[in-house]
């Protein structure tokens, strides 16, 4: 109950706390954005990171680098943090995940995107983070972390594969002054700036482990990034 409460405290902020502009080039169309959470959420509904994540941190996803790889294909890449450290009674509600989120071949025509990557690890605040990936991860455990590529195949049909080994590496990460906000006994800060690193994933088929692929990205050279700090009491 109390991960319910902290999550419709996000959602009340609304998505009006967004600050993107249409002069930056790195700002998310409305429908892109929407075409990149059906295909996560297409595999991803029932992964309680990934929920956490949607729920506290994806509202003010507004900007994501693009990165043309060698073929001329564009990827577009953000860098997610998510830092919760708040009262709850007697205890403490503590989660620190970082994630990176990466899609490629979004069609505004027909509102599909080709493929979704989303790989998530433990820690936030402690740099550098070297996460081991593998098919479930706790916040809680050290070093480890999870990953997804998620294939769209027609309007609202996808396939997925699930990492079984790779890494997920945050080299650095700077931020600028955080714009905070209260809500009720809550207080929330959103950071934006530039995350740098790199994942590389081995992964299966879900659910039959038919088909293995391979996927990597060096983002070394810096891409947007943003982070949510929470802290307070809980309602």
């Amino acid at each position: 109950m109390r991960m319910v409460a902290l999550c419709c405290a996000v959602l009340a902020l609304g998505v009006a706390c967004s600050d993107a502009g249409g002069v930056d080039a790195d700002v998310i169309a409305g429908p892109e954005k929407a075409a990149v959470q059906g295909a996560l959420n297409s595999t991803l509904a029932s992964d309680s990171s990934y929920l956490l994540l949607a729920a506290l941190v994806f509202p003010f996803v507004d900007r994501a680098s693009r990165q043309v790889g060698p073929g001329g294909d564009t990827t577009r890449v953000v860098a997610i943090q998510l830092d919760i450290d708040a009262a709850a009674d007697s205890a403490r509600l503590v989660a620190q995940l970082s994630a990176i989120l990466a899609w490629s071949g979004y069609d505004s025509l027909a509102n599909t995107v080709d493929t979704v990557v989303f790989v998530v690890g433990e820690g936030a605040n402690t740099l550098p983070i070297n996460d081991s990936l593998r098919t479930r991860f706790s916040p809680d455990t050290v070093g480890t972390g999870t990953g997804f590529a998620i294939h769209q195949t027609g309007p609202s049909t996808y396939i997925a594969w699930l990492a079984r080994a790779g890494a997920l590496q945050i080299t650095a990460a700077s931020y600028g002054s955080g714009v905070s906000q209260s809500l009720g006994t809550l207080d929330f800060t959103r950071f934006r700036g530039t995350g740098h690193g790199a994942y590389h994933m081995t992964a299966k088929l879900i659910p039959d482990s038919s088909t293995t692929i391979m996927t990597a990205l060096d983002f070394s050279g810096g891409v947007q990034a943003l982070k949510m700090r929470i802290t307070g009491t809980l309602p």
